[in-house]
């Protein structure tokens, strides 16, 4: 992401875990708390000199870059061997980011990243636990595969300090869309 930015033109800050953790994003934490890796959480600007938009357009991916869907194991294969693929809506932010910034498009933007794996490591989050997201919300965790909603909930939380024009997500859905609406 640095790179992108760096070669198109737009900044990037990239938060590390200690960050993370000042900032409470106890959605993002418990996620990783499986993995060996630690988290991150990008933050990506354009802004044009002359941007059409006094509020910001802001764009929330999800990058989980790697889905075991924790200690609620998904089963493979057909399941968890693609979800490299979890990452789908943080790839999209920076190649939105990268397009509008090369364009020069004039509009104001930013790109929200927050990123991990999803792991059943031996401090791995549990089923029936509870957590709190960064505004104080508390959720209860009944099943640990549905890590993209706690992570984006950190990142729109992020989002609403911005106070912007139109705020998009973008993450890959869960297998159970299918259900819903059809493959």
């Amino acid at each position: 992401m640095a790179k992108a930015g760096k070669d198109h033109g737009f900044s990037v800050k990239v938060l590390n875990k200690k960050e993370i953790e000042a900032k409470k994003m106890g959605g993002l934490l418990a996620v990783n708390a499986g993995s060996i890796d630690p988290p991150t959480f990008t933050i990506m600007e354009y802004k044009p000199e002359k941007a059409k938009n006094k509020k910001p357009i802001v764009l929330v991916g999800k990058g989980v870059v790697f889905d075991t869907g924790g200690l609620s194991l998904k089963p493979t294969p057909g399941s968890m061997d693609e979800m490299k693929c979890d990452m789908s809506g943080g790839a999209a932010v920076v190649g939105a980011m990268s397009a509008i910034a090369m364009n020069k498009l004039p509009v104001h933007v930013i790109g929200l990243v927050p990123a991990t794996d999803n792991r059943p490591g031996m401090n791995a989050v549990c089923p029936q636990d509870v957590i709190t997201i960064s505004d104080g919300t508390t959720v209860e965790v009944l099943n640990t595969d549905a890590e993209g909603r706690l992570i984006l909930a950190d990142a729109l939380v992020w989002a609403k300090q911005y106070k912007p024009e139109l705020c998009i997500d973008l993450a890959t859905l869960t297998g159970a869309a299918v259900m819903a609406i059809g493959s």
